[in-house]
């Protein structure tokens, strides 16, 4: 393999795993907006957990930074 194939190889993967990271991190902070809305609207914690699948100490503390 030449040097020229193997650094496209490596610049292609480096993106894969960027474009999946940003997909991850992306998911999250949604997961994060979504319980933050339905705390507002008056959801309990255990609910917006199982809503969200964030866990209960997640949800918990989402509360209290909006106090």
């Amino acid at each position: 393999m030449t040097y020229e194939m193997r650094m496209k190889d490596i610049r292609e993967e480096s993106l894969a795993e960027g474009e999946a990271k940003g997909r991850v991190e992306g998911k999250a902070e949604e997961k994060l907006a979504t319980a933050k809305r339905l705390l507002n609207i008056g959801l309990s914690v255990q609910d917006v957990a199982k809503g969200t699948s964030l866990s209960v100490e997640q949800v918990e503390n989402l509360k209290a930074e909006q106090k």
